[in-house]
């Protein structure tokens, strides 16, 4: 018997490991791990192509009640800001034959969304909690990591979140030239 066991457990292992090692690419102050999918609209997000915007990632799903519950949030904050360079994707972790669920979801609301298993590119990876969401600065670096058990979306702190990276003017390096030796 633990013979036929060990091979799972040794599998489940290095999923687990490799689940982690993705997950664990999203980390506040480093550039933000790629993303790309076609939104529900049949439009492309592709992350690579937005630095220079603030970009906000949400990973959740209809039949978690803290995602919905921050989706109003997201919405008040995508419609304040987006003229002025905010960019916003839901990742819907809901199965592929649950479509039609997140499509009517998503009918409320007018920022894009796609599903996790239609992605193109994600190494974010799998999230091991929902909802995570990622804000990520004009420089491509992840700003902040939000959760509801650790810091919370509401529309007040989102919104000024927000409105300060949109605010920050974009840092460049100054070139550094050697001074000539005399």
């Amino acid at each position: 018997m633990c013979s036929k066991s060990l091979p799972l457990l040794i599998m489940g292992f290095f999923t687990l490991i490799s689940v982690s090692a993705a997950w664990a690419d999203a980390v506040v102050g480093q550039p933000a791990p790629a993303l790309a999918a076609p939104t529900l609209a049949g439009q492309t997000f592709d992350l690579s192509t937005l630095k220079g915007k603030v970009v906000v990632v949400n990973f959740w799903a209809t039949w978690c009640t803290p995602c919905r519950d921050e989706m109003p949030a997201l919405e008040a904050v995508w419609r304040q800001y987006h003229s002025k360079g905010l960019e916003v994707l839901a990742v819907s972790a809901n199965r592929p034959r649950e479509h039609a669920e997140v499509d009517q979801v998503m009918h409320y609301f007018t920022f894009p969304a796609a599903l996790l298993g239609a992605t193109t590119k994600n190494d974010f990876g799998i999230p091991t909690t929902i909802p995570v969401t990622y804000i990520i600065g004009k420089d491509g670096a992840i700003a902040d990591i939000l959760t509801p058990d650790v810091k919370p979306l509401t529309e007040a702190a989102f919104g000024d979140e927000i409105k300060g990276l949109l605010d920050a003017k974009s840092e460049t390096k100054p070139d550094v030239k050697a001074d000539p030796k005399p």
